[in-house]
């Protein structure tokens, strides 16, 4: 291949992201809904019998090959908390950052309209609500860790120079706590949730 045809190829392109082997893309929805006369936040409690059960989140699941990840956030509101479609508006993308498993995860903005109060059994064992003000009064707790790189048992150290006395660096992560009269709401829905409010001095 010669050079002119890689350039002619290749602009234009934008970057792409490099995903974990076996990772998927995923989107949540931060719902909001009027209530009382105050913006509040809606809270799932995921059902015991799902992964991590039990933990506090927000409505969302993986992106469907060829679905765009706004529509993919829609899509599994309407399924967790039984709402049709229309009645979620999708206001603005927020914020990207990886999932536990690695995976990339999109958050979205979302109001629900006409919301009653129901949801999937199968997937959520309740939801709640928390009034947006709530939070400026309640900042979270703040703590760092560093994520340290694990290698199987065969990983290829002698291909590297200094072999396993290779300087590894471990990744630096702040994990935010929010205790509320619900239970803790924390790691990625908490961290979300910081950064929404963050931008918007809530």
């Amino acid at each position: 291949m010669k050079l002119e045809e890689i350039k002619k190829n290749l602009t234009g392109r934008t970057a792409e992201r490099i995903q974990p082997p076996g990772a998927k893309s995923a989107a949540v929805l931060i719902p909001l809904l009027e209530r009382d006369g105050s913006v509040r936040v809606l809270f799932e409690r995921r059902s015991a019998d799902v992964r991590q059960g039990g933990e506090i989140c927000f409505p969302g699941g993986m992106i469907e090959p060829h679905e765009r990840p706004a529509d993919a956030a829609v899509r599994e509101t309407a399924e967790e908390l039984l709402l049709p479609a229309e009645q979620i508006e999708v206001i603005a993308p927020m914020h990207c950052m990886p999932g536990p498993g690695g995976a990339e995860v999109t958050s979205f903005l979302g109001v629900l309209h006409g919301y009653g109060g129901m949801f999937a059994a199968s997937e959520v064992a309740e939801v709640f609500t928390i009034p947006l003000s709530w939070f400026a009064e309640h900042p979270p707790l703040i703590h760092s860790a560093r994520m340290r790189l694990e290698t199987e048992a065969d990983f290829p150290y002698h291909l590297i120079p200094g072999g396993r006395n290779y300087p590894m660096r471990s990744i630096p992560r702040r994990f935010y706590f929010y205790e509320t009269e619900h239970g803790v709401i924390w790691g990625m829905t908490a961290e979300l949730l910081y950064y929404f409010l963050k931008e918007n001095h809530a």
